[in-house]
């Protein structure tokens, strides 16, 4: 545990997850994960503050987390990691946020996905 001001947060390794040395911070008072990359999306500059349609959301997500994702077995790692957290919202750096139901989702979905490979252009 880390601890900041008055809070005590939580390092939790997402190597590879768009950057070899990544960390992301959990705080377990707030049920709070800040996931850097991981579930950002370029959405319209129209979108708010948090998803409200995930199967719309979503696929503002798909290209970007196939591509700068590096490597299944790390986004299968922090999977296995943050799925034993109890999180409650789970914020990006770029995009909305996702809460309640919708941070399974987007873990089981992240899960599912195949990253880390560049598709040939056929």
């Amino acid at each position: 545990m880390l601890h900041v001001g008055g809070a005590e947060l939580a390092a939790v390794p997402a190597h590879y997850l768009h950057s070899s040395g990544n960390f992301h911070l959990y705080d377990p008072e707030a049920r709070l994960l800040f996931s850097g990359d991981v579930g950002a999306a370029l959405l319209p500059a129209t979108s708010g503050l948090f998803v409200t349609d995930f199967d719309s959301h979503i696929r503002h997500a798909e290209g970007f987390h196939r591509r700068w994702m590096g490597s299944n077995e790390a986004k299968l790692a922090w999977c296995e990691h943050v799925s034993a957290l109890q999180i409650e919202l789970l914020c990006p750096q770029h995009g909305a946020i996702y809460r309640g139901k919708d941070v399974a989702r987007f873990i089981q979905w992240f899960a599912e996905l195949e990253v880390g490979k560049l598709r040939s252009a056929a």
